[in-house]
């Protein structure tokens, strides 16, 4: 009897460790982030692909405060992109990345419609846009909100590095 308690109580140690590692292991790692700025005269495709979907009603994303999109003179895109690095054994599911706007510069917030995942020991990028108002400073507050095993997690990473 006394070898029978002693296998269990090794079983549920090992069981134990091995929830304790999955949970430990569950959160994503931050390798970069870094801004890319694009004056929106310069990127035409771009920002004539955007004013087709906010008239057509396509558009996925946040529209943050009105502005006159007639002429792109005045605007940038600003693309903020950060590197992850999943060193668990499970894999991070709906990956979403939200960039906290600041009120006076940014117009939109270009959305994706849904999110990606990053296999177990693997590395990935996540990008995400925002049209603002030219001249004013880049650096935001990029949160990036993923699930492991259904359990949601967040990441606060401040960008202000431009490229």
């Amino acid at each position: 009897m006394k070898r029978l308690a002693a296998v269990l109580l090794a079983i549920l140690i090992l069981a134990g460790g091995a929830a304790l590692y999955l949970r430990l292991s569950a959160n994503l790692s931050v390798v970069g982030a870094y801004i890319e700025i694009h004056p929106a005269a310069e990127s035409m495709p771009v920002y004539e692909d955007l004013k087709s979907k906010l008239a057509d009603g396509s558009f996925t994303g946040d529209i943050l405060s009105d502005a006159d999109l007639t002429s792109p003179e005045g605007y940038e895109f600003l693309v903020y992109t950060v590197r992850l690095r999943n060193y668990g054994i499970l894999p991070a599911e709906w990956i979403r990345i939200e960039i906290a706007p600041v009120s006076d510069w940014d117009v939109i917030a270009v959305g994706e419609p849904r999110g990606f995942s990053l296999a177990a020991f693997s590395t990935g990028a996540l990008s995400g846009t925002m049209l603002a108002r030219a001249g004013g400073s880049p650096a935001r507050i990029v949160t990036i909100r993923y699930y492991v095993y259904g359990r949601m997690f967040t990441i606060d990473v401040p960008v202000n590095r431009a490229i």
